[in-house]
């Protein structure tokens, strides 16, 4: 698990570094990304099981969390958007709000505190 939290934390500084340059959209695909990571994590602690890529993530989540599905299926279409559109600082702001949303809904809020702190 804490090798999860370092790549979460990877993912995350390297979202804050793009978005104070103005490069948004790697600061959404980075955001995403440390979002997804998130969620890995909170599949892990609460259900004992392991993701292994999006499919899994998004399954286990629609079905034991519905809560952060939605927020994270709103989050994906943003992260698939930056494949063909210029994304902006609000498209930044969205995704940080949701890995707020996320680290709440899940009660993992305080074993991420210090890195939602940043954002």
């Amino acid at each position: 698990m804490e090798e999860l939290k370092k790549i979460f934390a990877e993912f995350l500084e390297e979202g804050i570094s793009a978005e104070s340059k103005a490069r948004y959209g790697p600061a959404v695909s980075n955001y995403y990304k440390a979002l997804s990571i998130l969620c890995s994590h909170l599949i892990i602690s609460k259900l004992r099981k392991t993701p292994k890529n999006h499919t899994e993530i998004f399954l286990f989540l629609k079905v034991s969390f519905p809560e952060v599905y939605v927020i994270v299926d709103a989050g994906f279409t943003l992260y698939t958007d930056s494949y063909s559109h210029i994304m902006t600082k609000e498209d930044c702001a969205k995704l940080k709000d949701a890995i707020h949303k996320i680290a709440r809904h899940g009660g993992i809020e305080k074993e991420f505190e210090a890195y939602l702190k940043k954002i």
